[in-house]
């Protein structure tokens, strides 16, 4: 075996306990060995360095990287205000780790200087590249432009942006011994280890289309030559005043805009979370002036659907390698939306990738990355994208 994973969990109130615990049954999947990467996702409550020391007083000299979330997933199920942490042993493969810090100032370039810095450091073929971007201060596609634009389009990108526990106010990220803001952490797969990668979501479009007549990257300012807002207020029935009161992105989790992507069956799916000035809309990821959005509406059904054919089309992307464990990374609209029934989403992953054998970890996000495909035949490219309330499955082999 060329891979092996192991995961670990722990809701102790004390932070070090915590990361120890959790830590600890890593090295327990692993048969007592250290691993050679380690991913460590979190409540905001553990965003801690003594979190951290503890991961690392287990899993030694490894290089970690992760960030913040809105809950955590294990094969078992989701978990709220916890520590997750994911150890990983490449037999025939490596890691290679890197971080840009203060990426509000200049997204697209601090996309560029990490993907440049990963590739130089990396002594084998780049099989896939895993990032976690601050989900609040910049918008993830700027970020994934520069990636791609340094990258290339031949390295799959995944991963999902970083959260805080539904507050909309400020979210970390972890590298090695630090917490920082405000950056984007990532890890190189390179050598043999293979990786597919799923994404779907699921919604609908409800409502007539939308015009976007003024936009500038993530912000919309104009719909049908009115202030962007406005959608919500006539669809929600809430004023303008009302939509500001609290964070929009908690209002709005279940009625995303989506824009239509050419060749896909589903839309590109974009969150608004605050309201800007003169009723704009600041959204986590890109919109395109000229392109036409509607506002989207999920089902528990469609919901699993989706979550079932992204493991689904990962595990075909494997290319009939043996799967030994898998990330996902699940958007926390869909974790809103699905309420109570929220296990059922984790378990028909579960179920598709080959049953409670198979390894899993990741975290609930506030924008997912991952690739989808167009074209057919030998003409079949990936492209990149940054995606909103969908669900990435990335089947490792």
């Amino acid at each position: 075996m060329t891979l092996e994973i192991g995961i670990g969990v722990s809701s102790q109130a004390d932070v070090f306990a915590a990361g120890q615990e959790a830590a600890e049954q890593v090295i327990s999947h692993l048969a007592g060995r250290q691993p050679d990467l380690v991913l460590v996702f979190s409540s905001i409550r553990f965003a801690d360095p003594r979190m951290l020391k503890a991961v690392r007083s287990l899993t030694g000299s490894a290089p970690l990287v992760g960030c913040s979330d809105a809950g955590g997933i294990i094969t078992s199920g989701p978990k709220r205000r916890s520590v997750t942490v994911i150890g990983l042993i490449a037999k025939n493969g490596s890691f290679v780790t890197g971080v840009e810090r203060h990426i509000s100032h200049q997204p697209r370039q601090a996309g560029e200087r990490l993907a440049d810095t990963l590739s130089r450091q990396a002594s084998q073929a780049a099989r896939c590249l895993l990032v976690f971007p601050d989900g609040l201060t910049v918008s993830g596609s700027d970020v994934l432009e520069g990636i791609v634009k340094k990258l290339g389009r031949d390295v799959p990108v995944a991963g999902g942006s970083a959260a805080d526990d539904l507050y909309f106010q400020k979210t970390f990220q972890f590298y090695n011994d630090e917490i920082l803001t405000d950056s984007v952490t990532g890890v190189l797969l390179c050598g043999d280890i293979h990786a597919g990668i799923g994404v779907r979501h699921g919604w609908v479009p409800v409502g007539r289309p939308r015009r976007v007549t003024r936009a500038l990257g993530h912000i919309v300012y104009e719909l049908d030559r009115r202030p962007a807002v406005s959608i919500y207020e006539d669809f929600l029935g809430l004023k303008r005043e009302e939509l500001m009161q609290e964070p929009l992105g908690s209002v709005t989790l279940t009625y995303p805009l989506g824009m239509e992507m050419k060749g896909q069956s589903e839309y590109l799916l974009r969150d608004a979370i605050r309201v800007g000035r003169a009723g704009s809309l600041i959204c986590t990821g890109g919109v395109e002036e000229g392109s036409e959005v509607r506002l989207m509406i999920g089902g528990y059904e469609s919901a699993l659907e989706a979550a079932q054919q992204s493991a689904c089309d990962a595990v075909e992307r494997l290319g009939g390698k043996r799967i030994v464990g898998a990330l996902v990374f699940c958007s926390v609209a869909r974790q809103k939306m699905l309420g109570s029934e929220f296990q059922g989403e984790v378990d028909v992953i579960r179920d598709a990738l080959g049953g409670s054998g198979v390894r899993i970890g990741g975290f609930y996000c506030y924008g997912e990355v991952a690739p989808v495909w167009k074209g057919t035949g030998r003409s079949r490219k990936s492209f990149p994208l940054f995606h909103n309330e969908s669900v990435v499955v990335v089947a490792l082999g």
